[in-house]
């Protein structure tokens, strides 16, 4: 495989080693030829579990919600502003315990430019097309803010949207270049089809269920369900879709200038079936009440779904919970 990712900057995952050989890593591959083809998109989709395409979106708006993103992470000194704001370079985050997150929280996912890229025509036209129907898009959106050091564990979706329908689709936004070595989504080849995930994993519910984050090694999880990691060096407009079987994680970011990594999830499903509550309705649920969706601060294996959901008191502020030896390790 061959990205802009320094070569001397060896890649990991959760702190594990990723194997870069032809045989362990490659390119996702785009779909850009597919567009308008609803047919082909679907059963291309069945075929590789995701589909992949350059500049889908408007570079020049995905610079736009990058910077308001951006700009509220700044208040909270996660960015440091003696750089430009849009290099996302990373502060010391000392307003993050004084703030109001669930205010912050919604206030990143009700930004206009960041909706203009979930909510975009572009977006919502591929997930109508695969989904051959009028489209529900999550009330729910995923920013994700992802600080030099941090990672995120392998997991498929479905355990955590299947309470409604199971016909969904995820869409991975970068908001800005993203490369492995500061964090790049990676999917695993044909893991859509395990049927070890299949029997398993896959029909288990996260909450009802506590689940954590399925593995933590990528060479384990290659071995177990699918074949080589895909990913590339992501650029601005890039967007890539796949379904709730295809197990997917991330790179650690291991930025050398110490840039954070800035993204965004979404889900759509066909607008005329059930939904998961936890994520819909003008009220939802998430993973309970009283906290914020606000990644990274430490790492506990996802346990209680920690590495990505915050406590927060009854003022919107954060409590976070100490880490164990056990969740280190």
């Amino acid at each position: 495989m061959s990205t802009r990712s320094d070569p001397d900057v060896s890649l990991t995952a959760n702190g594990f080693d990723v194997d870069r050989s032809a045989g362990r890593l490659g390119e996702l591959e785009p779909a850009n030829d597919l567009l308008g083809d609803p047919r082909a998109l679907r059963a291309t989709m069945q075929e590789r579990g995701y589909l992949f395409f350059r500049e889908l979106i408007d570079p020049e708006i995905v610079s736009e919600a990058r910077l308001e993103v951006l700009g509220k992470y700044a208040v909270l000194g996660e960015i440091d502003d003696r750089h430009p704001i849009e290099d996302g370079i990373a502060g010391d985050g000392e307003a993050v315990s004084a703030v109001n997150l669930r205010a912050f929280s919604e206030s990143i996912r009700s930004g206009y430019w960041y909706r203009r890229v979930t909510d975009g025509p572009e977006v919502l036209g591929v997930a109508g097309d695969l989904l051959d129907g009028a489209v529900q898009i999550f009330a729910m959106r995923w920013p994700r803010f992802v600080r030099p050091g941090e990672g995120c564990g392998f997991h498929c979706d479905g355990p955590y949207m299947n309470r409604g329908t199971d016909r969904i689709f995820s869409a991975w936004i970068p908001l800005g270049d993203v490369t492995p070595t500061e964090g790049a989504l990676m999917v695993l080849e044909n893991s859509h089809r395990s049927e070890r995930l299949l029997s398993g994993y896959l029909r288990a519910d996260a909450d009802r269920d506590g689940l954590q984050w399925l593995d933590d090694d990528p060479v384990s999880v290659q071995e177990q369900y699918g074949d080589r990691w895909l990913t590339t060096d992501f650029e601005a407009g890039d967007v890539l879709f796949f379904g709730m079987h295809t197990l997917h994680g991330a790179f650690d970011n291991r930025s050398p200038v110490g840039r954070c990594r800035l993204s965004s999830d979404t889900r759509y499903q066909r607008a005329d079936e059930p939904a998961d509550p936890r994520w819909n309705g003008a009220d939802f649920e998430g993973h309970g009440g009283s906290r914020v969706f606000y990644p990274g601060l430490g790492r506990w294996n996802n346990a209680d779904f920690q590495d990505e959901w915050k406590d927060v008191d009854d003022r919107g502020r954060i409590v976070l919970r100490e880490e164990t030896d056990r969740d280190r390790n």
